[in-house]
């Protein structure tokens, strides 16, 4: 009776595993945001690394890339991508993406030309200013929102850090983690010319999301939020972040 005790025990197991025990590969796409991700990071960059790492622990078969951001969106809509990385919260992405738990958090700064006297307030004061912002980024609500301020789109933050130091702009804004890789990875004399603003606009979570549509979305973000707390609480979380810290602070 104990041996087909335990045999019925397995047998339920098995019957209610999660799809990932049936070979699923699961797609996770990224935007080019150095250092949360970019095809030149080592494996893809915090979040592609952490959310790979994660999810191979819980079991599945994960496959990344990185592609420009109206890609992840087109492809996470239609179907072509399972998962997307590098996601600050934003209300319009959850109508078709479900959020799992945030792995790690960033503060949101302005960047301004150095030697510059300009602190974050409040948004409503930055109503004097030329801001460089990137096209289609999320920064924080107020400011996303606020249709009265002199913002100049470009391409990415590296051309926005760029327009301020050759002053073409007052001010540009990002993940001080992103700041600080423009600032150690490009042009040196870019530290000599610009620097971060006293004043925090956000404090801003990274996630990831999995398309609503998925037929087992739910399991998914499930395991991967377990997997992530068992990381977390076993310091895997915290050695795989400081790797990405240490190299983008430091290198």
């Amino acid at each position: 009776m104990l041996r087909l005790a335990a045999a019925l025990i397995v047998s339920v197991l098995m019957m209610t595993a999660p799809a990932r025990a049936q070979g699923q590969v699961l797609s996770v796409v990224a935007d080019d945001w150095p250092p949360f991700s970019g095809p030149d990071l080592p494996r893809g960059g915090i979040s592609l690394d952490v959310i790979a790492a994660v999810l191979e622990r819980a079991g599945y078969t994960v496959e990344t890339q990185v592609v420009p951001w109206a890609r992840v969106l087109n492809g996470a809509r239609s179907g072509t991508f399972d998962i997307v990385g590098s996601l600050f919260a934003d209300q319009e992405l959850a109508e078709f993406l479900t959020y799992a738990e945030p792995f790690y958090t960033t503060n949101v700064q302005l960047v301004r030309p150095k030697g510059s006297e300009i602190t974050f307030t409040t948004v409503e004061a930055l109503r004097p200013y030329k801001i460089a912002v990137g096209e289609g980024f999320l920064y924080q609500d107020e400011f996303d929102r606020a249709d009265y301020l002199d913002k100049t789109a470009v391409t990415t933050t590296s051309q926005a850090v760029h327009m301020v130091a050759h002053g073409r702009a007052d001010l540009t804004l990002d993940s001080v983690d992103v700041i600080r890789h423009v600032l150690g990875s490009e042009d040196p004399t870019l530290a000599d010319r610009v620097e971060l603003a006293p004043g925090v606009l956000a404090a801003q979570d990274l996630h990831m999301a999995v398309r609503t549509g998925l037929e087992n979305s739910a399991q998914i973000v499930a395991d991967f939020n377990r997997t992530l707390a068992e990381m977390r609480a076993d310091g895997t979380l915290e050695t795989l972040l400081a790797k990405h810290i240490d190299a983008h602070v430091n290198g």
